[in-house]
């Protein structure tokens, strides 16, 4: 029936079937291509910190504030991790780590795609994709829709979204592109999981998320868009202009949203907390405007930016059951409690970035580049009383990089960024639960080399150094700035490919350090919970012309002993997990069709991990999960 529906005439292979993370990453530092991910880094997490939450997400290079819990896959075809000698081309890179993610972007041939999985566990999607030029060369669409069921494993028992979205391309003379896209994600679930957190004084339980109780009748449902425009055009001569607008919104009915909160002896604290319908939206964009000036073997150039956000949340209001105390792993049911919640704050966050930059390249000997950004924040939290709360903030922020050719193989890099960064929302188990804190200062300066020595071969080595606030619950329980951060660390990617095979190993060592100001419950130590020391990956991909059809992958990541306790006296095992994936590719009527099992934690490796805002979460159990992918 699939081929049947898909056999459509005059239509050329797609990249469903083709999508491999492992071939199509640059380094090892993070790629993510349709359900693949591999790397160091992801969007929620780079060297320590969540460029994510942080607002340093981008779209096609652009900056983009984003509101909604995920980018679906029917917007983005690949996410990319710009962090060390990948973040100089950005003209005001972040001290957090960039994540630039791409869109479908049609081109100019008739293609229908469609992608089935199964897994992990009873997991299961369905994915179809048709890429249709309307007007030979200058206009195309890209429409995609999917649907998604129980996906969300370490969140909820049952779920089922709906994915839409579509990329128009529009190019009206040579030199211009125009790119609108809309993206819609919907669904519900229900036998909602507890989340588990830490007060960082207690050993903490080994655990499976299996293992955790849930009530039948607890729920959620969500309703997230993203759409937007871009631009980019050759205006006169050496001039480029590049801009982008974007709108961003959640909009979600009322949701449980259980907690526990680990005691000893097997016991936790259990609330209920009935969360009322959440409204968050946010317009952003960024304009470049470009002027290349040509001088022999010199080439400077000038760039103006404008980027900006309006941003609407709230937050507060919940209504929370009283705190019972049961036995961690109690399955047993109770009736919904009573409902009642009380009115909510508002924020309104205005922020503006005036910018320039002066990049010099002479040919043959490297690079420089320096910047300013001229940033204006005002942001404003309007309580039920009416009292305001107010922060405002315009700074300069200075940013300066160097690259020096020793060779033609051999690269020496370094910079420095300043910005201004958000931090985490307040978690539900603070007083002032979702809150969003003002952004604040932060730094980076960074340094390494690339060498290259033959084409196939690249080695990427990097020391890093970025200071942050650090924010957490204090001992009124009120989530708040309670110190400052350091993080120093070094960083490598070896990246391999020839005659079908390809290696990308990576590697980060990390030393965490935090001096707190204000006092944080039992938080005796300097290292913060939640970053790894040292974090390890390989990734092997092996399809040789003499296999065929046939292609194998295998990665292997390692987490070393990480702090489980605030005052530093407990430490959590090393975690080591396998994975493992064959495929085998066919083509019928002419058309390509892929089928692949991948096989996760296939060791059956039992850990923890601990994130920032002491949120623990089990590694998931040995699972699998089988692809089957075409292009028509």
């Amino acid at each position: 029936m699939l081929a049947a529906c898909l056999a459509l005439p005059g239509v050329v292979v797609a990249q469903r079937a083709d999508e491999n993370a492992v071939t199509a990453a640059q380094d090892a530092f993070g790629t993510t291509v349709g359900t693949q991910t591999v790397g160091l880094y992801s969007p929620e997490s780079a060297r320590g910190f969540n460029p994510h939450q942080a607002g340093n997400v981008r779209i096609e290079g652009l900056y983009f504030d984003q509101q909604t819990f995920e980018i679906n896959s029917c917007m983005a075809s690949e996410a990319t991790m710009r962090v060390g000698i990948a973040a100089q081309s950005y003209t005001f890179p972040a001290p957090t780590g960039i994540a630039d993610f791409s869109l479908r972007k049609p081109g100019n041939r008739t293609l229908l795609s469609a992608l089935v999985t199964r897994g992990p566990f009873d997991a299961s999607t369905a994915d179809l994709e048709a890429q249709l030029p309307l007007l030979q060369d200058k206009f195309s669409a890209d429409v995609c829709a999917g649907y998604h069921q129980n996906y969300a494993q370490d969140l909820t028992r049952e779920s089922h979204t709906t994915v839409l979205g579509s990329t128009l391309r529009w190019q009206p003379v040579p030199g211009t592109e125009i790119i609108p896209f809309w993206s819609y994600t919907g669904g519900a679930a229900r036998r909602i999981l507890p989340v588990v957190y830490t007060d960082g004084t207690i050993p903490l339980p080994d655990f499976r998320t299996h293992d955790l109780g849930v009530q039948d009748w607890t729920t959620w449902a969500w309703n997230q868009v993203n759409f937007g425009i871009i631009a980019r055009t050759a205006l006169w001569d050496h001039w480029t202009l590049a801009a982008g607008v974007f709108h961003s919104s959640e909009h979600d009915p009322l949701g449980y949203d259980p907690y526990m909160t680990l005691l000893p002896q097997g016991y936790a604290e259990a609330v209920m907390d009935v969360a009322p319908p959440v409204n968050n939206r946010s317009t952003s964009g960024e304009l470049r405007l470009a002027r290349l000036f040509t001088h022999g073997m010199h080439q400077q150039r000038v760039q103006f930016s404008v980027r900006g956000r309006a941003v609407e949340r709230e937050f507060g209001g919940d209504s929370l059951s009283p705190p019972v105390v049961i036995p961690f792993t109690s399955k047993v049911q109770y009736p919904p409690p009573d409902v009642v919640f009380t009115p909510a704050n508002h924020d309104s966050t205005r922020q503006l970035d005036l910018g320039v930059t002066f990049e010099e390249h002479w040919q043959g000997v490297g690079s420089f580049a320096v910047g300013v950004l001229n940033d204006h924040y005002h942001r404003t939290v309007t309580m039920p009383s009416g009292v305001t709360d107010s922060d405002t903030a315009s700074p300069w922020l200075v940013n300066a990089r160097l690259a020096l050719n020793a060779g033609a193989r051999l690269i020496f890099y370094g910079s420095y960024v300043q910005g201004l960064e958000d931090s985490a929302v307040a978690p539900v188990s603070a007083d002032n639960r979702n809150e969003p804190p003002p952004a604040t200062r932060t730094w980076q300066i960074d340094g390494g080399l690339r060498y290259a020595p033959f084409d196939r071969l690249q080695l990427i080595f990097g020391a890093f150094e970025i200071h942050k606030p650090y924010f957490n619950t204090g001992i009124d329980n009120i989530y708040t700035q309670l110190g400052q951060l350091q993080y120093r660390g070094l960083e490598t990617s070896l990246s391999y490919n020839d005659n079908g095979l390809t290696i990308l190993l990576g590697g980060v060592l990390l030393q965490p350090r935090v001096e707190r100001i204000l006092r944080e419950p039992g938080a005796t130590g300097d290292v913060p919970l939640g970053p790894v020391p040292l974090t390890l990956t390989v990734n092997l991909d092996y399809a040789p012309p003499q296999w065929g059809p046939w292609g194998a992958d295998m990665q292997w990541n390692h987490l070393s002993s990480r702090v489980a306790t605030t005052d530093n006296a407990i430490y959590l095992a090393p975690l080591d997990t396998l994975a493992a994936g064959v495929r085998y590719r066919w083509t019928m009527h002419g058309k390509p069709w892929s089928l692949r099992l991948d096989g996760y934690n296939l060791d059956d490796a039992r850990g923890l991990h601990i994130s920032d805002l002491e949120v623990v979460l089990p590694e998931q159990g040995r699972r699998f999960m089988l692809t089957l992918a075409t292009d028509q």
